[in-house]
């Protein structure tokens, strides 16, 4: 019996390659890039690669529109988390069994704003889960949209680039070496906290 989660991301997919022939695409592309930084649980690169790889030549745009909705999601999940954590965010971090992530995203971004929100996503913690805990904790919010437009735009530009180079094989590429660079930023991170908060006492 096939995994239930595998076919439903098979589904997604499947209609995502639909969407992208499709005149309306780019307004299905700027909602997944704004609801996924708040709330829905697909990242809109997997709706860049259906995209690049129908039209190749709008490639800027799609990433464009990508990165501007999920700027824009980052500051509305940001204001929820400041404002109405326990009645909205809360409830969607149980929800996708995420509260442990948040408690270490938490940790991270207080260390170090930017930077964390600049890593963030390359982490196995979804960018969802940090932007919570920056609203939440109250951060900066200048260093908090900086680094998470530099590190989120920097993520979708390396797909559809690996897109526009490799085609279908984009999927298998980042499935086999996604995995290496994100136990190397991990590593880089838990090397830093310990050298910050426990080496030096800062």
């Amino acid at each position: 019996m096939e995994n239930p989660i595998n076919l439903w991301h098979e589904r997604i997919w499947q209609w995502f390659v639909i969407q992208a022939q499709r005149p309306h695409a780019l307004f299905w592309l700027a909602l997944v890039a704004f609801t996924d930084a708040i709330f829905f649980p697909v990242a809109p690169e997997v709706f860049l690669v259906a995209l690049v790889l129908a039209h190749k030549e709008r490639a800027r745009a799609y990433l464009a529109v990508a990165a501007s909705f999920s700027a824009l999601g980052a500051t509305v999940g940001y204001f929820v988390a400041s404002f109405l954590f326990h009645q909205f965010g809360e409830p969607i971090l149980v929800f996708y069994h995420l509260e442990s992530a948040f408690v270490t995203a938490r940790h991270l971004i207080a260390g170090h704003v930017f930077l964390a929100m600049a890593v963030a996503s390359f982490t196995p913690i979804p960018d969802k889960v940090f932007i919570y805990a920056g609203g939440f904790l109250g951060v900066h919010f200048i260093p908090f949209i900086t680094g998470y437009v530099l590190g989120r735009t920097a993520r979708m530009a390396i797909f559809v680039y690996l897109t526009e180079r490799y085609g279908m094989h984009v999927l298998d590429l980042i499935k086999k070496y996604m995995l290496w660079f994100t136990g190397i930023l991990v590593a880089l991170g838990t090397i830093y906290a310990m050298v910050h908060w426990h080496l030096f006492g800062l």
